[in-house]
């Protein structure tokens, strides 16, 4: 996240994704199916299905050697079966942030990779998964792209088997940075080709990294941070303007977390500052409004700040009024969807998911507008 380079797309690469996206190369393209994807991070607690489209299962994680690690959450059968009754899709994510270093080391052993990929479509055949999401953060090298292409070409391959032995479809997705430029080195035609559609991790747009005291997730950028200040909208345009990567093949990232600095106001210098920033699910900031924390709306940004009744801390957060905005904004501009991160984040003691419920209204309103 702390990377902002920009990448220019050659005349080759747009040429070669205009020839595999052209009619005479592939035919008409489907109308593909709107989704509402949450990631469930640790063991269920009475999932509401009837939000979800899809729901990407974290984490399965793997030593250097392609081994997978033991994981009491994941995979699980009764996630997966009790997805399927309500209807929903379940994918398995693989790797999660910090575990870049081992799939580097996966793809540069052949044997590890076989290994690795044996043990994943074997997990997802037995556990009756309906596909991966691949977590690798991030193939931002020049030598980990042949690893990374070859890894997803072979899942691709392998799933597509295991789907018309079962008769239906498997999917193949992958997160992906806010910051398009970590995913530069990858060829658009490549991930036309392999990906279903790809979660873009639109928040964490402020922290430690930030000079300043910045909103988590801003849907538009803040005239303080500059002509390069970070923003969902910003990002997800940059995807389809710098990178060419179709809307439809883009979900749109909305956290259920915002982070909160130790300064009297937002967009306050945070350097030097002793006191790092600290992150709060929505859940903890209903808490805290119950404690006399002030919300403030930035109309600019279109998102929420809370103010401590002592005025010294400040926590950049979204809620339903923002959450809604972000999900009309994203299905307005033809997005594939909207992803959550995680599923438990805004879950009230009454059972409620408040902003995962707001943006489903917003969604589904979205997907039944005329085009």
């Amino acid at each position: 996240m702390s990377r902002f380079s920009r990448f220019s797309i050659t005349a080759a690469v747009l040429a070669s994704l205009t020839l595999f996206l052209s009619p005479t190369s592939r035919g008409e393209e489907p109308k593909r199916e709107k989704v509402f994807v949450g990631y469930l991070f640790g063991p269920p607690k009475d999932l509401n299905y009837a939000l979800y489209t899809h729901i990407c299962h974290a984490f399965v994680t793997a030593g250097g050697d392609g081994r997978l690690n033991p994981n009491r959450s994941v995979p699980s059968r009764a996630v997966t079966t009790e997805a399927h009754a309500a209807g929903v899709k379940v994918l398995v994510s693989l790797g999660g942030w910090g575990w870049d270093d081992q799939f580097r080391e996966i793809v540069a052993d052949p044997k590890a990779e076989a290994r690795y990929v044996e043990a994943v479509v074997k997990l997802v055949d037995e556990f009756d998964y309906d596909g991966i999401d691949l977590d690798w953060e991030y193939p931002d090298a020049d030598n980990e792209v042949p690893g990374f292409e070859r890894l997803t070409r072979t899942f691709r391959k392998r799933l597509d088997a295991i789907g018309k032995a079962k008769g239906r479809e498997m999917l193949v997705t992958m997160a992906a940075s806010s910051n398009f430029g970590t995913l530069s080195r990858l060829d658009p035609a490549f991930l036309v080709e392999t990906m279903d559609w790809i979660n873009v991790m639109t928040y964490d747009f402020a922290g430690a990294w930030s000079p300043r005291a910045g909103h988590n997730a801003p849907l538009f950028a803040s005239s303080q941070d500059g002509p390069n200040g970070g923003s969902t909208a910003r990002a997800m345009l940059d995807f389809l303007e710098k990178r060419g990567v179709p809307a439809d093949r883009l979900a749109v990232g909305l956290p259920l977390y915002g982070r909160g600095f130790h300064v009297p106001k937002p967009y306050t210098s945070i350097q030097g500052s002793s006191e790092k920033p600290f992150d709060v699910n929505y859940k903890d900031a209903v808490k805290r409004l119950a404690e006399g924390w002030k919300r403030t709306w930035d109309d600019e940004t279109k998102v929420p700040w809370l103010t401590s009744p002592d005025g010294k801390k400040v926590i950049g957060f979204d809620d339903a009024e923002s959450i809604r905005l972000k999900t009309d904004w994203a299905m307005s501009r033809g997005f594939r969807g909207v992803f959550f991160w995680q599923v438990d984040g805004d879950r009230l003691p009454d059972g409620s998911n408040p902003l995962q419920q707001a943006a489903h209204q917003a969604w589904e309103a979205g997907r039944a507008a005329p085009k």
